[in-house]
């Protein structure tokens, strides 16, 4: 009998336990909420988003001229906050339409973008990069400021 009561007592959660369920639940509840079925596409944005971040890191300290930043860091963890959000409308907007279109493209937009950043980051690092695709990030980059140029 005191086995039964020794495996039931192990069963009952200790408050930690219930903490932690409390938290995950939560923060599962509120991830469905925004971004709907989570799915391989919005794990792939989360870890190219990850190591874009820690490569603009590595990049900053490279660069010669450039210096490591703190506010400059936060800049960078509120755009990607940013990007975060145009996720959960584009979401928002495939559920108002009835369609799951809008979030698909959003999210594949934004893994062309990040994927691009990131090998940006790896040039800046000294990563051997194919000639051709050095000559499209020099392309992008000169037309990036040209656009900057524009807005004044």
């Amino acid at each position: 009998m005191n086995e039964v009561t020794a495996v039931l007592q192990s069963m009952i959660p200790c408050r930690t336990e219930v903490a932690w369920g409390g938290i995950t639940g939560v923060a599962g509840t509120m991830v469905t909420f925004l971004f709907g079925a989570w799915n391989d596409a919005l794990t792939a944005l989360a870890m190219f988003m990850l190591i874009d971040y820690i490569t603009g890191v590595m990049a900053a300290y490279m660069k010669p001229k450039a210096r490591l930043s703190s506010k400059r860091g936060l800049r960078g963890i509120v755009k990607k906050l940013a990007l975060v959000t145009f996720v959960v409308f584009a979401h928002y907007l495939d559920m108002a339409i009835g369609q799951s279109i809008f979030c698909v493209l959003v999210t594949y937009a934004l893994l062309g973008n990040e994927g691009l950043s990131i090998t940006e980051n790896l040039a800046h690092c000294g990563v051997p990069i194919p000639v051709s695709i050095k000559d499209k990030l020099e392309q992008l980059a000169h037309e990036k400021e040209s656009v900057g140029d524009k807005r004044g």
